[in-house]
């Protein structure tokens, strides 16, 4: 009966995140660059244009990463994606992030979880599939920023992109403990040296992970231990070229500072307390009901023993701390938006994981000292059999009436997507969106300025050019269009 129920449920849940995952696609149709996408796409586009040649603009990219580790920050693969926005070859080209990213990151769930589930856990086909898909229904229709997540370039690719990649890194890594095939050795060197050039706070755990792999494996004497050190000690020595670089002490002039790796720790740890508090919520309820009878399946297949559940709990939201700890750092604070993202992705993981190894902790209780000393009571009845389904689904309908009532379903990302959509909110920025375009491509305008935009729908808007045409970013933009001065002129 399992198996029908199993089969079933991830047909049901793979259509969910499809449908899903097509509305937030279809509005990203309506997507558009702003800030840091004409910033740093200045020099790419410039060397496209005037040669033509695709290498001729990746060295210009090169050149731009070499420039910012100078003046601004050193995190060099981030930097040569930042120089390569999707406008460089034509505005149409933008309106493929949304879809970029999100199957980016539907793709790195579901690479990371095969393994996990299918190999370790000894779970099915469509166990692997439902889980995955909860997993990523929950992260992409309750995370904070929508559009700093999976709408604007620069933002999007810098945060939820390395962290989806960071996904890979650990699936790719998963194949290779479990099959020992040395093909992935080169793909996990290179994903080291990457990551370890993007942003910090999904590089930290996953240096954290890394080290603690290779230190089982070494205690272990094997052999693996060696291919693990070696791209643990890329991931280092990547950080050391990032963070080393002259560009982040010119960054860094105007963050808070002063705060010191102790303090940074401290306040990590202080500040999971808050998002327990904010992000344990009837969504994170409904998840746990709907992954429930799949995690208690696995647990008659495997035979670990879930014997130091605080523990492991502790290292596991020690590891999720570590997030915090390089906002906290160097600006003193959680960080930006988009960086908050990953985060949100990374307590969903890690409370996951626990809440699995907390279930399998009491599923080996129950079965030691419940189910040993019942007296057998013959063949169960039709009602006997499905009163744990009667009694899930009873409360999976009260909690879902919950969030229609309380209006949080309407937070939810495809729903907000379907009101931008419905009301004309998107159709309308997209018509103001062009009338500026036809004015920034008019060479016979040099000095722009621009109204603000009457229209700004939830997660397509995420900012606009500044009032001050003095400003940085205004002046790179205006080269990126060939003006001599671009601004907004807002209301007092």
């Amino acid at each position: 009966m399992y198996e029908r129920y199993e089969k079933t449920g991830s047909y049901i849940l793979m259509g969910m995140m499809v449908v899903s995952l097509l509305v937030l696609m279809y509005l990203g149709l309506y997507n558009h660059p702003t800030g840091d996408d004409y910033y740093y796409a200045v020099t790419t586009k410039r060397a496209l244009e005037e040669t033509g040649s695709v290498w001729q603009m990746l060295v210009a990219a090169a050149q731009g990463v070499a420039d910012q580790y100078v003046c601004w920050q050193g995190t060099y693969s981030a930097m040569f994606l930042m120089h390569l926005p999707p406008n460089v070859f034509g505005e149409n080209g933008y309106k493929l992030v949304t879809a970029l990213i999100l199957f980016l990151y539907t793709g790195g769930v579901f690479y990371l979880f095969k393994p996990v589930l299918r190999d370790v856990l000894k779970g099915s086909k469509y166990m692997w599939c439902a889980v995955s898909a909860i997993f990523v229904l929950l992260t992409i229709q309750t995370v904070p920023f929508k559009g700093e997540s999976f709408f604007w370039y620069n933002g999007s690719m810098y945060y939820t992109g390395y962290f989806s990649i960071t996904l890979f890194f650990f699936g790719a890594m998963c194949r290779y403990l479990i099959s020992g095939r040395k093909c992935y050795l080169p793909i996990l060197m290179f994903l080291a040296v990457f990551l370890a050039g993007g942003n910090y706070v999904s590089l930290l755990p996953a240096i954290l992970i890394t080290a603690v792999i290779g230190d089982a494996l070494f205690r272990k004497h094997s052999k693996k231990a060696w291919s693990i050190g070696v791209i643990l000690v890329l991931m280092l020595g990547g950080l050391v070229v990032s963070a080393m670089a002259p560009g982040n002490q010119v960054r860094g002039e105007g963050s808070v500072g002063d705060i010191s790796a102790f303090k940074a720790i401290v306040l990590s740890i202080w500040q999971s307390l808050s998002y327990l508090e904010a992000w344990i919520d009837r969504w994170w309820l409904i998840a746990v009901i709907l992954l429930t009878p799949f995690f208690w399946q696995t647990y008659k297949h495997i035979k670990f023993t879930f014997r130091f559940p605080v523990l492991v709990v502790g290292f596991v939201h020690g590891i999720f701390c570590s997030m915090s700890c390089p906002t906290f750092y160097a600006q003193g604070s959680t960080g930006p938006a988009r960086a908050m993202a990953v985060v949100y992705y990374g307590f969903m993981l890690s409370t996951l994981v626990n809440y699995y190894y907390l279930l399998g902790n009491l599923y080996q209780w129950w079965q030691t000292r419940v189910v040993l000393k019942e007296e057998p009571y013959g063949e169960k009845s039709w009602l006997r059999k499905r009163t744990p389904l009667i009694l899930v689904s009873g409360v999976l309908v009260f909690l879902c009436a919950a969030q229609i009532y309380s209006g949080e379903m309407s937070e939810c990302s495809s729903v907000q997507a379907v009101q931008v959509l419905y009301s004309g909110e998107a159709a309308a920025y997209e018509q103001e969106y062009q009338e500026r375009l036809r004015v920034l491509e008019d060479d016979s305008v040099q000095e722009v300025v621009f109204k603000p935009y009457e229209y700004q729908p939830a997660m397509l808007y995420v900012g606009d050019f500044t009032g001050d045409v003095t400003n940085e970013n205004n002046i790179e933009i205006a080269k990126y269009f060939n003006k001599e001065s671009i601004k907004v002129e807002f209301l007092d």
